[in-house]
């Protein structure tokens, strides 16, 4: 037996890791050198379309045993979940593992990790560059100046508002983080109530159930949820019809999450009061999608998460997780299949 089972012993045999391009590019070769600077590890980079070139490619599936994902359609997962017989970790370059929860890779029972806390900061300032531009009313200055109307506008301070986080992880946290030196008020929906309560300083914790109850508190909803079976749609007619009709919504997790026809129908009607979307239902976002035409709606590319640091941080959780799980240590970050996170 070249490798004991990884939880009980060190592994002594080697392992193949297949990565796919992440966060849009392919691995440079200091990222792989990185990877194989780990005992044992060999690295072999594939294409988005889940093929090598060259004429390794079949003893490379035939060894893989770790596969670090991009994002790659789940089609292509599952050519090479086929195509790789030892396969046992998939390491997810993104938070959410919606796209990773397929019938292949269910079936294999594979272990699955993810990139948690790998995005939270850029997310969380990308949350709090916004909270600041609508209590500072920047869309409608910006609307003014293109209309070259000089307009003076009062503005609030963060410290007068309520911000209402659904979904308390690694992002809501961060947002938390960020936002409390600002003195706002701070509310926030998670699956367990009971778990990390007074971790987060000021913040007011709520159970899911009590979704309406924060909706009506606050000034801006962050919507910062994992998409799954139950979440998704979390955000639908009757949720707006709560908020405040000069509240605001911003959402940096899914756009599933949200029923998008609702929500436009919402702003075009003034139910509240505008919307920063960074996430939709379809990526890109056509550029015919009456989304562009709606008002007081702030649209965003998907870069919240985008900064000069990421792929590192994304690499070195994927390398501290490769020393661990040779050392037969627990890894960071397991996600579990059926909860969807």
């Amino acid at each position: 037996m070249d490798r004991a089972h990884r939880g009980d012993r060190v592994l002594t045999g080697s392992s193949t890791v297949l990565a796919t391009p992440i966060l849009g590019a392919q691995l440079t070769r200091e990222l792989v050198a990185r990877i194989e600077a780990v005992d044992g590890v060999r690295c072999v980079l594939i294409g988005s379309d889940g093929h090598i070139h060259g004429d390794a490619a079949e003893a490379a599936f035939d060894e893989a045993d770790v596969l670090l994902l991009g994002s790659v359609p789940a089609s292509v997962l599952d050519h090479v979940v086929s195509r790789a017989p030892k396969l046992r970790w998939i390491h997810s370059a993104s938070a959410g593992v919606d796209r990773i929860s397929t019938p292949a890779v269910r079936e294999r029972g594979l272990l699955v990790t993810n990139a948690r806390g790998v995005f939270s900061r850029p997310i969380a300032e990308y949350v709090v560059m916004m909270s600041l531009a609508i209590a500072r009313r920047l869309p409608q200055l910006l609307e003014l100046q293109r209309e070259r109307t000089w307009q003076p506008l009062r503005g609030r301070e963060l410290s007068e508002l309520t911000v209402g986080i659904i979904g308390y992880g690694s992002i809501g946290e961060e947002v938390a983080r960020l936002l409390e030196p600002f003195g706002c008020r701070l509310l926030a929906t998670r699956r367990h109530v009971d778990r990390g309560v007074g971790k987060a300083g000021r913040v007011e914790l709520f159970a899911l159930d009590d979704l309406a109850q924060v909706l009506r508190a606050s000034d801006i909803v962050v919507v910062a949820a994992p998409l799954t079976e139950a979440t998704a749609g979390l955000i639908g007619a009757d949720q707006l019809a709560e908020m405040r009709e000069d509240a605001w919504l911003i959402n940096i997790a899914r756009g599933r999450l949200i029923d998008e026809l609702a929500l436009r129908r919402a702003l075009e009607s003034g139910w509240i009061g505008g919307a920063v979307l960074d996430v939709f239902s379809e990526e890109p976002l056509p550029p015919d999608s009456p989304l562009y035409r709606t008002p007081n709606l702030v649209i965003t590319p998907h870069t919240s998460w985008a900064s000069d640091r990421v792929i590192e941080r994304s690499v070195d959780l994927f390398v501290e997780n490769l020393r661990r799980d040779r050392a037969g240590e627990t890894l960071r970050n397991v996600v579990d299949l059926e909860a969807g996170y």
